[in-house]
């Protein structure tokens, strides 16, 4: 969960204190200890390479699409993914070429196809037959090939919660394999002279603390390649996307990522080496395993009060000045947190809080979490493990200004993100002198 130390009675983050943190860049503050995302990339290459097979591995930019992010993991040597125009915006700004970014989007408009064509990506990922037709057609008009992708849905139900689960037959994503959609969208592409097929893609979910999920799936798609052999060839790369959680709560389990890439690349590979074929090269997409333990947001404590509950009992509310316009996750799928009273760190976390948001909803950030029993208006809280997809879904509710990123990377702090201002809010709002009148 970051580089976290407690040293002389203060917080540190990547050898920073909070209240430093907070002093020089407000609060609430989104921070991101980039030795810890470069850790996690280093274990997860290492484990691709102990497979002895081809593996490709990019960044899935939904995550969190921070330029100075993005930058990181140029630098680490990943590929990265994309999911809009704006994302792909960014990867480019960031510095990534365009032969290391792949397209998503369930949903692309013709605009996104056409810059990706224009441009030259890695590949496109199609997710439907209108994928199919537009980008053929662009590329016709263009006069240029374009390597693509299908998207499959193979039909698998991952142990995760429904808004984050993607890879059952009922689903928007991609060509179902049991209806034979599939096998449909791969004949026509082999009709389409300009789309070479490179590919087939899938990601059934997120937050999946194991990789049984997805070792079906590979399997799944593995079988579906060999299938459709004679239409296509040997294809260049099975993607089996990303999905693996982190550990949000002390006591959540995650498995090894030598024994979850180990068992996801063997379910690709394995059923053409049965064969005596040589396989695809194994593509994933990981995002939040890279980033989300390597961030967390610090707040402001504000109000605290006591209400009764019922049978005698009560509960303890401490307010934080931010919530669910920089955190929807807890309202969108009861995400669950961890934190730490950054002012006290070193005194016993054993008095229960319920930790809510300034906005005006019942945005229980943290339904409850155990800080001291002195905790007071004033002090700093650490959310930890907030590094995937809080900053991407951040929102100006309440009107609002979106927090700061800071980057905390050799022991110095850079200020990766402004926060926005209350002006920031208003620049691109106009008023009519008038309207229209009202009917007495």
């Amino acid at each position: 969960m970051g580089s976290q130390s407690v040293e002389k009675r203060r917080l540190l983050i990547g050898g920073v204190s909070c209240d430093e943190l907070a002093d020089r860049f407000g609060t609430p503050l989104y921070l991101f200890d980039a030795s810890d995302a470069r850790e996690k990339i280093e274990r997860f290459v290492s484990a691709a390479d102990a497979t002895g097979e081809a593996v490709s591995i990019a960044f899935a930019s939904k995550a969190n699409g921070a330029l100075s992010v993005l930058k990181l993991m140029l630098d680490a040597g990943l590929d990265v993914d994309v999911a809009s125009e704006g994302e792909l915006e960014g990867a480019v700004r960031a510095g990534f070429p365009p032969e290391r970014i792949q397209m998503h989007g369930s949903n692309k408009s013709d605009a996104e196809i056409e810059t990706a064509v224009r441009m030259g990506i890695k590949t496109i990922v199609l997710d439907n037959v209108r994928d199919i037709q537009k980008t053929s057609e662009v590329c016709e008009s263009l006069g240029r090939s374009q390597n693509v992708m299908i998207r499959l849905a193979p039909g698998i139900h991952p142990e995760t919660h429904e808004a984050i689960s993607t890879g059952q037959d009922d689903t928007k994503f991609g060509f179902n394999i049991s209806d034979g959609a599939a096998r449909d969208a791969v004949e026509r592409i082999s009709r389409c002279g300009l789309l070479h097929f490179a590919g087939i893609h899938m990601h059934i979910g997120s937050q999946l603390m194991e990789g049984s999920g997805i070792e079906a799936g590979a399997h799944r798609m593995a079988q579906f390649a060999i299938e459709i052999r004679p239409m296509v060839g040997t294809l260049e790369e099975i993607n089996c996307g990303g999905g693996l959680g982190i550990r949000y709560l002390p006591s959540d389990a995650l498995e090894p990522i030598q024994s979850f890439v180990s068992r996801i690349v063997g379910a690709c590979t394995k059923p053409f080496r049965d064969l005596g074929m040589p396989p695809p090269r194994v593509g994933f997409e990981m995002g939040r395993y890279f980033v989300g333990e390597a961030g967390s947001t610090l707040y402001r404590i504000g109000r605290i009060k006591t209400v009764p509950i019922g049978n005698g009992k009560t509960r303890t509310y401490a307010s934080v000045d931010g919530g669910l316009a920089d955190n929807p996750r807890p309202q969108l799928y009861g995400a669950v947190y961890y934190a730490l009273n950054a002012s006290r760190p070193d005194e016993p976390h054993d008095a229960p809080f319920r930790i809510a948001g300034r906005h005006c909803e019942t945005d229980r950030l943290i339904p409850e979490v155990h800080l001291p029993a002195a905790t007071r208006e004033g002090d700093l809280l650490l959310v930890q493990c907030t590094g995937a997809y809080n900053f991407s879904m951040a929102s100006n509710y309440n009107r609002y200004p979106r927090p700061a990123m800071v980057i905390v990377a050799d022991g110095e702090p850079f200020l990766a993100v402004e926060r926005e201002t209350v002006a920031d809010l208003f620049s691109h709002e106009r008023i009519r002198s008038t309207i229209g009148t009202i009917r007495q």
